[in-house]
């Protein structure tokens, strides 16, 4: 869908910051996985102490895998939100360009040019 204002609404992540919302859903998987053996009993670790230290080790590391999912799903759409702020830009660069006057007289008949490189918008 096309606004007035010139931008374009899409809906779901692309590019990298879909990759980084599908690691992040591979983060969600790890949680889990490490999620179901945070209880280990005297039987499965081979004492009290080790099976303490053990359920220790993995509520972390639960934690830690939530910590990091929650992070990458944040991430990718702040890289989406991103894109899109430099897509609306270059649109509204594009819109500016295009309504100036073509012609003159000038006297330049080329691409404009500072200190001796070729202006980014002589492409325009």
């Amino acid at each position: 869908m096309v606004g007035f204002d010139g931008y374009q609404v899409k809906a779901g992540l692309t590019g990298q910051a879909q990759q980084l919302d599908e690691a992040g859903t591979d983060m969600d998987g790890v949680s889990s996985a490490v999620k179901a053996r945070t209880t280990y009993a005297y039987d499965d670790a081979g004492g009290n102490d080790a099976a303490s230290a053990l359920n220790a080790f993995a509520k972390a590391w639960e934690a830690e895998s939530r910590n990091l999912a929650s992070a990458l799903h944040e991430l990718g759409g702040k890289v989406q939100l991103a894109k899109g702020a430099y897509d609306g830009a270059e649109g509204l660069v594009q819109t500016r360009m295009d309504s100036v006057p073509a012609g003159g007289t000038s006297g330049t008949t080329g691409p404009s040019r500072q200190g001796g490189h070729a202006s980014s918008l002589s492409s325009y």
